[in-house]
């Protein structure tokens, strides 16, 4: 644990030294055995006192697990750090930290500094090999990632005289991440594809080949694999395997999070309206997946959250969106849907938001081709519709 040590002596201190040394050089004149006595003792203190404030703090250390508390909206939780101390005992010392504002103390005093950045000050105390830990009681204010920037641990020397200061060098791996909350969004109801699937319909010209729903006679045509043996031995005639029929129903939700060279000012709203997208697929049993254009290394050169159903696939996409801040590095629109186009990942139905240029609308006219229902989420004074995508005509000049 690497910790900047800073030393600060009261000034008084070595003016203090000074008349010592002239009071016991006249009391060793005038043979003063008293005086000299205390002289040497009040040098003892002072060296005394030096080498605690060089000694202590000394064998501090923070515990490095990688611990993510993961909070939505309003919702309070406790922010844990856990410290051990190898060294002299400390007392009455006092822990700042320093942090965004994406959560806020509840039960502490802090300060709002510059950037947004929330300065809390925690008493501490902890005897020489001893484990303790110190707990912070935040509530999430708004979306993000909220790591320490600063710590900073202050030890006050024993009787008031100077104080030592270390500023953490290294990172605490222990963060928060709030998720976003959701918007509501109006959107337009939906046709049934022209897809195979796995989804129930009454009316579809595909079955699902794992939901077998009964049998019927054989007939000239039906296919080998179809042909259900158990009831053809009970029966004594051929019967075939009938299915329920079936179509596809997957969303796959793309955010353009960037407006020409920066990031687009409706990204807050965006993100809300595509978190409450992603709760209503999972409320209805709906797969869904999460493209957005910010670099990656990797394979996909974007963020790219695969198709899948249920609560927890859902937390995974709220953490994609809850990491996006205004520093990503974006890569064009339009490259990041020829990538889906070509490799054909484009499902039933395919939400796009953010803003479209003529690339982008070339691009969905081709992939409209292979009879997905493309939708567009628009912001409309700060409430969400999904509608079909229309090209839109540019009128000649």
């Amino acid at each position: 644990m690497n910790w900047k040590r800073e030393v600060v002596e009261d000034p008084y201190i070595s003016i203090s030294l000074v008349l010592l040394v002239i009071v016991g050089a006249a009391s060793f004149y005038v043979q003063s055995y008293v005086g000299l006595g205390i002289f040497l003792l009040i040098i003892l203190y002072f060296r005394v006192h030096q080498w605690y404030l060089l000694k202590v703090g000394e064998g501090v250390m923070i515990e490095r697990s990688q611990r993510r508390l993961k909070l939505h909206c309003d919702e309070e939780d406790n922010w844990v750090f856990k410290l051990e101390n190898k060294g002299l005992p400390i007392w009455g010392a006092t822990l700042k930290m320093t942090f965004k504002d994406i959560v806020e103390p509840t039960k502490h005093p802090y300060s709002l500094g510059i950037a947004n950045e929330i300065e809390v000050c925690i008493p501490f105390s902890i005897r020489k090999n001893e484990e303790g830990q110190i707990s912070l009681p935040v509530k999430g204010k708004r979306r993000g990632l909220c790591r320490i920037t600063n710590m900073q641990l202050e030890i006050p020397h024993l009787f008031g005289s100077g104080k030592v200061l270390l500023n953490l060098l290294d990172s605490v791996p222990t963060t928060i991440m709030v998720f976003p909350s959701s918007s509501p969004v109006k959107m337009e109801e939906q046709q049934l594809t022209l897809r195979q699937g796995d989804v129930s319909t009454p009316h579809s010209l595909f079955h699902d080949v794992f939901h077998p729903v009964g049998t019927r006679g054989y007939v000239q045509g039906d296919r080998f694999q179809d042909v259900h043996w158990k009831a053809s031995a009970r029966t004594g005639e051929l019967q075939t395997k009938i299915f329920a029929p079936a179509t596809q129903n997957e969303w796959m939700i793309a955010i353009n999070i960037s407006d020409r060279f920066a990031i687009t000012s409706k990204l807050e709203g965006i993100i809300k309206h595509a978190a409450y997208l992603m709760q209503l697929a999972v409320e209805q049993n709906i797969s869904f997946s999460l493209v957005l254009n910010v670099r990656t290394p990797g394979h996909t050169p974007y963020y790219y959250l695969p198709p899948g159903t249920g609560r927890k696939h859902r937390q995974r996409g709220l953490e994609l969106l809850a990491t996006l801040s205004t520093d990503e590095f974006t890569m064009p629109f339009h490259i990041v849907l020829q990538h889906l186009y070509l490799r054909r990942l484009v499902p039933s139905v395919f939400i796009v938001a953010g803003s479209l240029g003529s690339r982008e609308e070339d691009l969905l006219q081709s992939i409209g081709k292979g009879h997905p229902h493309i939708f567009k989420l628009s912001l409309e004074e700060e409430q969400g519709v999904v509608t079909l995508w229309n090209r839109s005509l540019k009128i000649p000049s």
